[in-house]
C-alpha cells in the first residue's frame, strides 16, 4: 500500500531551504532497508530506492513537504529495486533485484514492467541503470543490455565481455560506457568493442561495486573488500586503508562541487583531496557508516545512504546538520534583519557567502536577531549552533 507522511515545517518554503532535512530513517518516512540508489530529480525531489526488504515498499521520495512511498500493489512489480533514474522525458525506471522482476517504467501515472518475455537477458535481476547521452538505456541484468525504446539488445562473453555477472554502469564524458563485474574486472565499450581491465592491469580486484569520474577524467572504481582503484588511462593507481580509506569494503562514489572525490565505505565516507583522505562518520554527524549511495543535489549538497537511513551534508560548510529540534530562519529573502525561532537556545551564528567565505559571526546567548543590513545581496549560508553544541544550517536570500 502506497504511504503518505506529512512534514510540516514552519516559515521554510521550498525543499532546498528545509533546514532539519537530514539525519532521516524510516521513522521520518523514509522507506525501510540499505537506501542503495538514490537521485533528484527535474522538479528536485529526491527518490530512493531499497533491495533488502522485500516486504515493505522498494521506493521512496520527498518533495520538502510529503513522504511517499511505492510498494506492491501500488504499481511496482516487487519490493526490492537496486537502480533508479529518470529519463531526458521525464520518465523513472526503476531496476529491480530477486525474483526476476526486470525493469519498472513510471510516467508519474501509468506503471509498466519489463522482463525476460520482453527481451531482457536470462538474468531479470536488474543491478544498475543509464540512459546514455544518446537517449538510450543501459542496465545489468545478467550480462549488458541496451534499450532504444522499443527493442533490448544484449552482449555477452561473445560480444567480448569478461563477464556476465555485471554490477555498476558508468558513462564517461567521452561517451564510453563502463561495466563493472563480479569476478572478471571492468569493461570499457566504446560503441564498436570491449576494452576490458583486471587486476593483471592494475586493477585493485576484480569484483567491482563503484564507477565514477572525477573532475580531471580519472576513472574511479570500488572494489568491495580490497579498497578502490583510480585510472588515468595509462596508470592505475590502488588505495587501501593503508594509504588512508576508512576501511577496504568500499561502495559508493561521488565527488563535490570543488572536486573533492567521495568514497562509501563500511566504516563511513573517505574524501579525498587529490593528495590524502579524511574520513567522515557518526562522530561528525552521519547517520550510519554503512554507505551503499551518494548524490549532489542541485544546491551542490551531499547524501549518503546508509543502512540505517540518509544524511545530508553540507561541503561548503563541511557540515551536517545535526539540529533536530525545529528552527526558523525569517524572513527569506530578508533584506536588514533575520529572526530566528528555535526549540533551543541559539548560542552562534556564522554567515557565509554561497562559496564558502565567512561573512557575519555573532556570539552570544540565546540569540533571536541578526542584523544584516551590511551584508550585499546575494545568497547565503547561515549555520548556527545551540547551547548543545548542534549544527544546523539554511540557504537565505539577502535582498
Amino acid at each position: 500500500m502506497k504511504k503518505l507522511i506529512l512534514i510540516i515545517t514552519i516559515a521554510v518554503s521550498s525543499f532546498s531551504q528545509a533546514q532539519t532535512w537530514t539525519n532521516y530513517t524510516s521513522d521520518d518516512g523514509l522507506i525501510e532497508g540499505f537506501i542503495y540508489d538514490m537521485i533528484q530529480d527535474t522538479d528536485g525531489t529526491i527518490w530512493f530506492c531499497d533491495w533488502s526488504n522485500d516486504t515493505e515498499p522498494g521506493i521512496g521520495n520527498f518533495d520538502g513537504t510529503t513522504w511517499m512511498q511505492f510498494g506492491m500493489g501500488d504499481g511496482p512489480s516487487v519490493n526490492t529495486y537496486r537502480a533508479i533514474i529518470q529519463d531526458g522525458n521525464g520518465v523513472y525506471w526503476f531496476g529491480s533485484f530477486f525474483a526476476d522482476a526486470g525493469l519498472d517504467r513510471y510516467d508519474g501515472t501509468t506503471w509498466q514492467n519489463f522482463d525476460t518475455s520482453d527481451g531482457l537477458p536470462f538474468d531479470g535481476n536488474v543491478r544498475d541503470l543509464i540512459e546514455a547521452e544518446d537517449g538510450t538505456l543501459w542496465l545489468t541484468a545478467g550480462g549488458l543490455t541496451n534499450f532504444d525504446g522499443t527493442t533490448f539488445t544484449n552482449f555477452d562473453l561473445s560480444d567480448g565481455l569478461p563477464g556476465l555477472n555485471t554490477s555498476k554502469l558508468f558513462e564517461d564524458s567521452q561517451g564510453n560506457i563502463w561495466i563493472g563485474t563480479i569476478g572478471a574486472g571492468v569493461a570499457m565499450y566504446d560503441g564498436t568493442s570491449f576494452t576490458n581491465y583486471s587486476m593483471s592491469d592494475g586493477l585493485i580486484a576484480n569484483d567491482i561495486f563503484g564507477i565514477f569520474e572525477d573532475q580531471d577524467n580519472n576513472m574511479w572504481f570500488t572494489a568491495h573488500s580490497s579498497g578502490a582503484s583510480k585510472f588515468d588511462g595509462v596508470n592505475w593507481t590502488s588505495f587501501t586503508e593503508a594509504d588512508g580509506l576508512a576501511a577496504n569494503e568500499t561502495w559508493a562514489l561521488g565527488m563535490d562541487n570543488d572536486g573533492l572525490v567521495y568514497v562509501g565505505t563500511n566504516a563511513g565516507i573517505s574524501r579525498y583531496d587529490g593528495t590524502s583522505f579524511e574520513t567522515i562518520d557518526v562522530t561528525d554527524g552521519l547517520v550510519e557508516n554503512h554507505i551503499r549511495s551518494i548524490l549532489k543535489d542541485s544546491d551542490g549538497l551531499m547524501w549518503f545512504g546508509t543502512w540505517g537511513g540518509v544524511s545530508r551534508f553540507n561541503p561548503i560548510l563541511d557540515v551536517f546538520d545535526t539540529l533536530k529540534e525545529k528552527i526558523t530562519i525569517f524572513p527569506n529573502p530578508a533584506s536588514s534583519v533575520l529572526n530566528i525561532t528555535s526549540d533551543a537556545q541559539i548560542k552562534s551564528v556564522t554567515i557565509y557567502s554561497i562559496t564558502g567565505a565567512e561573512v557575519l559571526t555573532i556570539s552570544e546567548n540565546n540569540i533571536t536577531q541578526i542584523n544584516i543590513a551590511s551584508l550585499q545581496q546575494g545568497m547565503y549560508w547561515v549555520k548556527v549552533i545551540d547551547d548543545l553544541d548542534r549544527t544546523g544550517f539554511e540557504k537565505v536570500m539577502i535582498n
